[in-house]
């Protein structure tokens, strides 16, 4: 009897073992992650990391350069360095020929890439190293704007070429989606967009630390908290936030500033603040691994972005209940859908005016609360239904969609 049982659970080992081997392996092929806080791309691959363990896939994640100090752990899966430092010298290219021959062997069935350098040569990579399924990712109306300007041009034509090379092309909204399709010329089929998702459980009472958080901060009851959750890269206008604030504390000395977030333009916004003499009512405190206790601690919530894709900062202002000001750029209008306010973009002055609009406490109200029930359109779960559907027809598509458990 005691000899069954053992032969049983060694069959039900096996048989667990052969499940697991059938599940088809995905890999996230990124360019770097400078930090788990660097920005919102990088939030949502860890995010999808988690989200395809829960679909009954294996995932993988793979990055090009730098990112040394990221562990399995806090990544959530097994990971591949590939160590591409330049793709202009022959040690870059043997990293990318050593990086097909890994997928090979790991028997990759998915790879889906994200920023510039991984939407180009991926596809190329992952067709190399036989891949049935490829999946690029488009996150940002004007992913060249860094660039130098003879190189726009040359990475336009080579990211078309590529995208050949692609089953599918997901935006993160549809603005996104219809941009691409202008530039890059996109057959329509080849496109899909899937917002962001945003674990809206982490938000329920959230309220209960509001008076700790604002304790901490120095902020007092009757003062109002305008908080901006960013990178400090040029493109989430830090400094348009300064200016405005500047403005704003010009007609109502209660206001309070707040930016969570750090980046490359913190020495030139450290020196602007300065220069207006804000110290003491613009609060800088660097990238946060957890943002709550600053989002409880906030009355109003700004996006202050040049240009976006479709911002997780906004989607955290909403699920948390706060009245939102937003530019008019990338996905914002399609987030918001009325529940807050835009503005253009690099402009100073409708951005302080509108935060001064909501000064009234009952119009935070009604705009919070209204934020709050839009936030639901983009909770995890709509999340997980999207990528579900998403990768199930590309699998099957190409007939490599496999029994899961």
């Amino acid at each position: 009897m005691a000899t069954a049982v053992r032969q049983g659970s060694q069959m039900n080992a096996i048989a667990d073992k052969d499940s697991m081997a059938q599940k088809p392996r995905i890999l996230f092929l990124i360019d770097e992650i400078g930090g788990i806080t660097e920005g919102g791309t990088e939030r949502q691959v860890l995010q999808l990391v988690v989200l395809s363990k829960r679909l009954g896939y294996e995932p993988n994640l793979a990055v090009l350069r730098g990112t040394e100090w990221l562990s399995e752990e806090q990544a959530g899966c097994p990971l591949y360095f590939a160590g591409v430092r330049s793709f202009f010298r022959p040690s870059g290219w043997r990293a990318c020929l050593k990086l097909v021959g890994w997928m090979r062997r790991e028997r990759i069935t998915v790879v889906q890439t994200f920023f510039i350098e991984s939407n180009i040569l991926g596809p190329w990579l992952a067709r190399l190293a036989g891949v049935p399924v490829v999946i690029s990712s488009r996150r940002n109306l004007n992913q060249w704007h860094n660039r130098t300007r003879w190189m726009g041009p040359l990475i336009h034509k080579t990211q078309r070429l590529s995208n050949v090379s692609t089953d599918c092309i997901v935006a993160n909204s549809r603005v996104a989606a219809e941009s691409t399709q202008k530039l890059e010329r996109i057959p329509q089929h080849k496109l899909q967009v899937a917002y962001n998702g945003i674990d809206l459980a982490k938000f329920s009472g959230l309220q209960q630390g509001r008076h700790r958080a604002r304790q901490l901060l120095g902020i007092a009851e009757d003062e109002i908290l305008v908080g901006n959750i960013s990178c400090m890269r040029l493109a989430k206008g830090i400094h348009q936030f300064v200016d405005a604030a500047r403005l704003v504390l010009e007609k109502e000395p209660r206001m309070r500033f707040l930016v969570v977030g750090e980046g490359t333009e913190r020495p030139y916004v450290v020196e602007r603040i300065q220069r207006y003499g804000l110290e003491d009512r613009i609060h800088l405190v660097g990238a946060q691994t957890d943002v709550m206790p600053y989002l409880a601690a906030m009355d109003i919530g700004v996006l202050s972005s040049l240009t976006e894709g479709f911002s997780n900062s906004l989607l955290e202002y909403m699920a948390a209940g706060l009245p939102a000001v937003a530019t008019d750029v990338g996905g914002n209008r399609e987030a918001l859908e009325g529940t807050g306010f835009l503005v253009p973009p690099d402009e100073p002055a409708a951005l302080a005016e509108a935060i001064l609009r909501l000064r009234s406490p009952e119009l935070r109200r009604q705009l919070g609360e209204a934020a709050r029930r839009r936030a639901q359109r983009f909770g995890l779960e709509q999340a997980e239904r999207r990528m579900s559907a998403l990768y199930r027809e590309m699998l099957t598509l190409k007939g490599n969609l496999q029994q899961q458990n």
